[in-house]
């Protein structure tokens, strides 16, 4: 009589950790902190202050408040995994991360400053967009991340939005106490690279820019062959979907027209 009594309270057990669980697979005991592209060290590394950041962070798992700019409104402590999520996408920006203007991309003598893209940061730090773009969004909201969207003129003279610029603000790292490291760093990457641009007699500037004129606007392929009704049942889903995780309608607009290669203000009531 007794045994036929434990199958249905185990499969109650088991219905109750389910949904006690989430679909990404976080684990509030068991948080995973750590990208699928840790930072690189030791020899042939990144410099020690990018993983030294990334160590400390972590303490913030378990103590939220000891970080109030990654608290949410009321000084409440922001959801285990939403912290979880902030940590794995602050390692993997940080192994991204150019000391010398703190821009997120690769500096380089043929294509100017190379800025990383969203795709970079889903697939080096194994979430998934969304958690990503949730995280990108409070590290913004916190002071510790700034993203400008620059638009470009096409050879057929209309602007077009370019890939996003990311940085990560001086104040992340003075909350973490590591100003005065920052700014040794910071000299000696600005150093290394005035010292690359004299060795092959071209200017520091030309490290640092940004190639845009004359690029062929993403929207203009992505409309080649699509009906105009079809682009804008595109544009309005994923535009709700944005919507639905909690952005207000203006960064939802910002984040479709990223998505689909829209200029930044593009709105579907504007098409012609």
């Amino acid at each position: 009589m007794s045994g036929g009594n434990v199958a249905p309270h185990s499969t109650l057990s088991v219905a109750v950790h389910e949904r006690s669980g989430n679909r990404c697979g976080h684990d509030p005991k068991r948080p995973k902190l750590t990208p699928s592209a840790p930072i690189r060290k030791g020899k042939g590394g990144l410099p020690r202050i990018l993983s030294l950041a990334a160590e400390r962070t972590k303490a913030w798992y378990d103590h939220p408040k000891k970080c109030p700019p990654l608290l949410t409104q009321g000084n409440r402590k922001t959801r285990s995994e939403r912290r979880e999520a902030c940590l794995i996408v602050l390692e993997t920006l940080l192994s991204h991360l150019d000391l010398a203007s703190l821009c997120l991309g690769v500096p380089t003598l043929a294509n100017g400053f190379i800025d990383i893209d969203m795709k970079v940061i889903v697939r080096d730090s194994g979430l998934g967009q969304r958690r990503c773009e949730r995280a990108i969004r409070q590290l913004r909201e916190a002071g510790f991340m700034a993203v400008t969207q620059p638009r470009g003129l096409s050879d057929e003279g209309r602007y077009f939005g370019c890939r996003a610029i990311r940085v990560i603000t001086t104040a992340f790292f003075e909350w973490l106490g590591l100003g005065p490291m920052l700014r040794r760093e910071r000299a000696r990457a600005s150093e290394a690279l005035r010292h690359k641009a004299q060795k092959a007699n071209r200017k520091l500037a030309d490290f640092m820019r940004r190639v845009v004129a004359g690029v062929r606007p993403i929207f203009k392929h992505r409309q080649d062959g699509k009906p105009r009704e079809q682009r804008i049942a595109l544009w309005n889903a994923t535009w709700a979907s944005h919507v639905r995780v909690g952005l207000d309608v203006q960064e939802a607009q910002r984040q479709t027209n990223e998505t689909l290669g829209y200029p930044p203000s593009y709105s579907p009531g504007l098409e012609q």
